[in-house]
């Protein structure tokens, strides 16, 4: 299908003059701004239809037409809220490429006010596409350098002035907000809202108080959800009222005049639907907190080790089991116990992981571990060996690299702030920025990856270093007396002897080992 269009070629005696070419595909993107939403509140008016009849007058004033019409019906900020533009991005540009294609708006901000990744791809579409813009005040030629720059450029605003306008809705709400008004859109039972001013709906408040009154008569939050369900009442969502339902209702200090906004309460400017005495009759009896009786502390946890699982690499937690006991009465009690290690890879490997291990089990083979550093020679000489290379630094070359790697880190972000000066001006393309930037965050968080290395490099080579005869002492010494130490001083003893341990399923305990600086 040829379209006859239009192009600016000049302006004589103060009328625009175009000449004839040809667009193979014209798409009509039709989307309403937050100012169009708004209008459309106030007067009731359809937005997008007049948003249709403009362009539609233009496009007919060129002498084009046969256009393809997208409108967003609910429309989001960014790319991925707006399902007819991504039709547009996915599907009618890749399927007209190579063809004369023209998108008419009624001006640039409507194709997205996204963040810089969205502004890069639209306009990397434009360029690749070579697709022209039309909008009720310019064409824009995707080969005209001028038109490129007005495009990144008005781009850039559009993020701008989206940011501009949050922050001023973010502000007339906390002022709403602080002043008593409904800062959010609330559906709570026994109220409506009209532009941030509630009012009471009757029928809901009678019902509201009833609920309140049944609470007062000692009714739990299931038994009065019941009750409403019985009737087929229905929430303001149209849902089965349920006990959690109830206790928002009974919690809710709006019934009685207080507003809560970001965490603080204010008197609220809509109606009391709750008598105060009404309120103070359900919430006068304080209910106790609820309190969990912890079996053991954190720290004195009776699992010792840092286990993993050695088939799939995932960390192994403990977990208590149930056990029946026979009682002399003849009757059995369920109890539970510490008695497990298991593998979190049953819920997050693929294929899941079943591995089970009996925590003394593995308490037993470390001890072992522990003791054959002692009873073998060989090992207590490689150890020691294996702790001096990996203690010992050359310190100034350290401080020397850290220095260097901090100057990198500074240049590279002078670099990425010329980058986004250079960017507002207009200098640079929207896709090379992107491009730049993220090439240069990513060298930033690397050198800084490297400089946390060389920081904990220089930490370890001045630590003080123990006699190894001594530590050897001391874990002898704990070993005897391994029944008398306290879970804490056992987990601190295994990790510094044995920082990585894995068992495997057929019960194969596999460790790493070294000679700690000091214990």
């Amino acid at each position: 299908m040829k379209v006859e269009s239009a192009g600016k070629t000049g302006i004589s005696g103060g009328k625009i003059l175009y000449k004839a070419s040809e667009f193979d595909h014209i798409i009509m993107y039709l989307r309403k701004s937050r100012e169009d939403v708004e209008h459309e509140k106030r007067t009731g008016k359809d937005a997008l239809q007049a948003h249709r009849e403009r362009l539609s007058e233009l496009l007919l004033s060129k002498g084009i037409s046969g256009w393809v019409e997208r409108a967003e019906v609910k429309t989001g900020d960014t790319i991925a809220g707006r399902p007819m533009f991504r039709r547009i991005l996915n599907k009618d540009i890749p399927a007209a490429a190579g063809k004369k294609i023209a998108i008419c708006i009624t001006e640039i901000s409507r194709l997205g006010r996204g963040d810089m990744e969205d502004a890069g791809r639209i306009y990397k579409t434009v360029i690749n596409y070579n697709i022209w813009l039309i909008t009720p005040h310019k064409e824009y030629n995707p080969q005209n350098s001028a038109d490129l720059r007005q495009i990144r450029f008005e781009l850039f605003l559009s993020r701008e002035e989206y940011e501009m306008i949050k922050d001023r809705l973010w502000q007339a709400r906390d002022q709403k907000g602080k002043k008593g008004y409904a800062a959010n859109y609330i559906v709570t039972l026994g109220f409506g809202q009209n532009r941030g001013k509630v009012f009471e709906i009757p029928e809901e408040a009678c019902l509201v108080r009833e609920i309140f009154e049944m609470r007062a008569d000692q009714k739990s939050y299931q038994e009065i959800a019941n009750i409403l369900n019985a009737r087929g009442l229905k929430t303001k969502r149209g849902t089965k009222y349920h006990q959690t339902t109830i206790g928002r209702i009974i919690k809710n200090p709006r019934y009685i005049g207080r507003a809560r906004w970001r965490g603080q309460y204010y008197e609220s400017k809509g109606p009391i639907i709750v008598p105060l005495e009404l309120w103070n009759r359900v919430h006068q009896e304080v209910q106790p907190a609820r309190t969990v009786l912890r079996r053991t502390t954190k720290a004195d946890s009776p699992y010792l080790v840092e286990l993993y699982c050695h088939d799939c690499g995932h960390r192994m937690y403990g977990e208590w089991i149930t056990k029946k006991q026979l009682l002399r009465c003849g009757c059995r009690e369920d109890h539970k116990e510490y008695g497990v290690y298991v593998c979190v890879g049953r819920k997050k490997a693929d294929p899941k992981c079943v591995h089970r291990q009996w925590v003394t089990y593995i308490h037993g083979l470390v001890l072992t571990e522990l003791k054959a550093i002692l009873a073998k020679k060989g090992v207590v000489g490689q150890l020691i060996k294996e702790r001096e290379t990996r203690l010992y630094a050359d310190t100034d070359g350290i401080k020397e690299r850290l220095t260097f790697k901090e100057k990198e880190i500074k240049t590279k972000e002078a670099f990425l702030d010329k980058c986004k000066r250079d960017y507002k001006n207009g200098d640079l393309a929207a896709t090379l920025y992107t491009e730049l930037f993220d090439e240069t965050e990513k060298e930033i968080n690397a050198l800084t990856g490297e400089m946390v290395d060389l920081k904990q490099q220089l930490e370890r080579a001045v630590v003080k270093m123990e006699n190894p005869q001594v530590l050897l002492s001391k874990l002898n010494e704990n070993i005897k007396n391994w029944g008398t130490l306290s879970n804490p001083t056992k987990k601190r003893i295994i990790q510094s002897f044995l920082p990585h341990v894995s068992v495997a399923k057929d019960g194969t305990l596999h460790v790493v080992r070294i000679l700690p600086a000091q214990l």
